[in-house]
């Protein structure tokens, strides 16, 4: 039953958004509180015409594990804030933007595990941000079309590994960074980073000292 109203107060907070974006920037925020677990959050905005766009912010808290969180967004200046944190294991975040100027955040927070996250953007301007702190075994995959776009993907704490990174970015102008970064002593090992570019962008990885058995792959051309 949870589960059941869930699903419904997303599909309507969207189709309130899609009914009155005509006159007005629509919004939706989807809060799973601690200990919530197995949850579907499914969230689509559609902006038309020259007006703004549309703004989703999701948050799962403390000890929250299995969660499948899924954000759509049609038009201009779309945002989407996707939050989980501590001790939140197995849950699977998907981002897809088209349109302008679109901004994607994701954040994992400290000692979550075994999370995967799928960012999709189509167009100029777009943003993407992933970060995940203190975590294992996490997946996190960028594909950017268009000019302009920047990615920026942290894995950052006490000994993250067995991470994998893939950043695809088609079009002028692009830019990824990658930052792998063990801050308390101990290093981050056997992560793997896969990064492919089209022509005139840059990349940058990074991986802290003391890092052992990480494989980077970059491709530009």
């Amino acid at each position: 039953m949870k589960k059941l109203a869930l699903l419904i107060s997303a599909a309507l907070v969207s189709t309130s958004a899609a009914a009155t974006g005509y006159y007005t920037d629509n919004k939706s925020d989807v809060k799973i509180k601690k200990n919530s677990d197995g949850n579907k959050v499914s969230v689509y905005q559609q902006s038309p015409g020259k007006y703004k766009g549309n703004d989703s912010k999701v948050l799962i808290t403390y000890g929250s594990d299995g969660n499948d969180v899924d954000v759509s967004q049609y038009g201009h200046k779309n945002k989407s804030g996707v939050y989980i944190f501590a001790n939140s294991d197995h849950n699977y975040v998907t981002v897809d933007q088209k349109g302008y100027r679109n901004k994607s955040k994701v954040n994992i927070g400290y000692y979550a595990d075994y999370n995967k996250v799928d960012v999709y953007q189509k167009g100029n301007y777009n943003y993407s941000m992933v970060d995940i702190k203190a975590g294992d075994w996490n997946k996190a995959k960028v594909k950017q079309k268009g000019n302009w776009n920047y990615s920026d993907i942290n894995i950052i704490g006490e000994n993250a590994d067995y991470n994998k990174v893939s950043v695809n970015q088609y079009g002028d102008y692009s830019k990824s960074v990658v930052n792998i970064n063990d801050y308390y002593g101990g290093g981050t090992s056997y992560n793997k980073v896969h990064v492919t570019q089209s022509s005139n962008d840059y990349s940058n990885v990074y991986i802290a000292g003391g890092s052992s058995y990480n494989h980077v792959y970059v491709s530009q051309y």
